[in-house]
């Protein structure tokens, strides 16, 4: 495979492949690297290939002219940019560019490139992280560490970068060596079992547990196998949510108890069942709201013709209390659930850890404890009087000053977040 690089600064980049698995690649004629500079195509005699940007303005912008003729001079292949303004360079990306056999990566300066040369001469636009770098060498050689290794030849056991972070869109799991004992830390009993299928699952596990809590946006994006289900179930499959009709406040801050509507059971369940939650409760010490929340449940799931409604409508379960759903719930899991509490106010549950979607995913996703969220009725959750309340949701915000979604809509808006697929 061949990579070429347009640099004003060639001696950047070779001293940095001589070692290595790159450097013995190299040596071995498996990969080339070239580069050019954009010098070579001046002809004044400080070989200028900067000048000041239009319409004024800090910095210097490279020429196109220099730059245009370096880029042709490397011949036909893939051009990319590398810069902070392009898509994020992912180890899937990788993959597709390895199978090229011709990258041409271009190094931008100063405040960068004529936007011409990009409109004329550039396939793609990479950016290696969200910060700002002197210029796109070192983004360069990042590229052609990452693509090499996964040309043929380059790496001694083409395996090995099979089980490499985020090539199965998970982070690799732990390795260790000897000796098997290091400052009182032993290696995990499991990797000198010799049972090669637990070994394999147990690594499975670790990996997936480590891209929950460490990286929640690769977890997002991951779709587990049934196989990868039975090591880790999915978080949803032990989430309960809970519509809480008291205690709550009403607008003056008073505690009351609301009355339970008929939508607010139906259209929760559909939610509950459309994002795969393993129970939705309603919560109300008044014993003919009970009943009445029981009836409508079994009305609905008597209708033939509605088999899916019914379904959903088979997760509600009714409680007079929070601390009854939380008996219940210990009970069925063996552990007692994280509450986790939801409001539109920012200074609500003051003592209680604040996270977002993501960050709850992080935290809960690897913990086998079951999760039960609150969502309050009326003017929201009466925070003095649920003291299990460990976590709370921030605030769903949208892009007015207003902000009183109902309960249903912000119910479907928090399942989202937590469990929906991204586009």
């Amino acid at each position: 495979m061949k990579f070429t690089v347009v640099t004003i600064l060639p001696e950047l980049i070779a001293p940095s492949l001589t070692a290595g698995v790159v450097g013995r690649a190299r040596e071995a004629g498996v990969i080339s690297v070239d580069a050019i500079s954009p010098r070579e195509f001046t002809s004044d005699k400080h070989r200028t290939v900067d000048d000041s940007p239009y319409g004024g303005g800090p910095g210097m912008v490279m020429k196109p002219e220099p730059l245009l003729a370096a880029i042709a001079k490397a011949g036909q292949g893939h051009r990319i940019l590398l810069t902070p303004g392009g898509a994020p360079l992912t180890q899937a990306r990788v993959q597709e560019l390895a199978k090229l056999p011709h990258l041409v990566l271009v190094c931008g300066r100063y405040e960068g490139i004529d936007e011409r040369v990009i409109e004329l001469a550039i396939d793609e636009q990479i950016s290696i992280g969200d910060y700002v770098l002197s210029g796109g060498e070192l983004g360069a050689l990042v590229i052609i560490d990452a693509v090499a290794r996964l040309v043929p030849g380059v790496l001694g056991e083409a395996a090995s970068a099979d089980d490499e972070s985020f090539s199965a869109g998970l982070l690799e799991y732990p390795q260790y060596t000897r000796p098997p004992e290091l400052e009182g830390k032993a290696v995990p009993a499991v990797l000198t079992s010799g049972n090669h299928a637990v070994i394999a699952a147990w690594r499975r596990t670790q990996s997936m547990q480590r891209t929950a809590a460490r990286r929640p946006d690769l977890w997002r994006r991951f779709r587990a196998t049934k196989a990868d289900l039975k090591l880790l179930p999915p978080l949803r499959a032990r989430t309960h949510v809970a519509l809480v009709h008291h205690p709550v406040v009403d607008r003056t801050g008073t505690v009351i108890t609301t009355a339970l509507t008929n939508l607010d059971i139906h259209d929760l369940a559909r939610s509950a069942m459309t994002y795969g939650l393993a129970g939705y409760h309603i919560v109300t010490p008044v014993t003919s709201q009970r009943d009445k929340a029981e009836h409508i449940a079994k009305m609905w799931m008597a209708d033939e013709q509605g088999e899916h409604r019914a379904k959903a409508l088979q997760l509600i379960r009714v409680a007079d209390s929070i601390e009854t759903v939380i008996a219940e719930l210990s009970a069925a899991y063996g552990q007692t659930p994280t509450v986790v509490a939801t409001s539109a106010r920012e200074t609500s549950f003051s003592s209680a850890a604040r996270r977002t979607s993501e960050a709850l995913i992080a935290e809960t996703t690897t913990d086998p404890a079951p999760l039960l969220i609150l969502l309050g009725t009326g003017w929201g959750l009466a925070e003095a009087l649920i003291p299990s309340v460990s976590r709370v949701l921030a605030p769903i915000e949208g892009a007015s000053e207003w902000n009183h979604l109902s309960v249903r809509s912000a119910a479907a808006v928090i399942f989202d977040r937590l469990f929906g697929r991204p586009a």
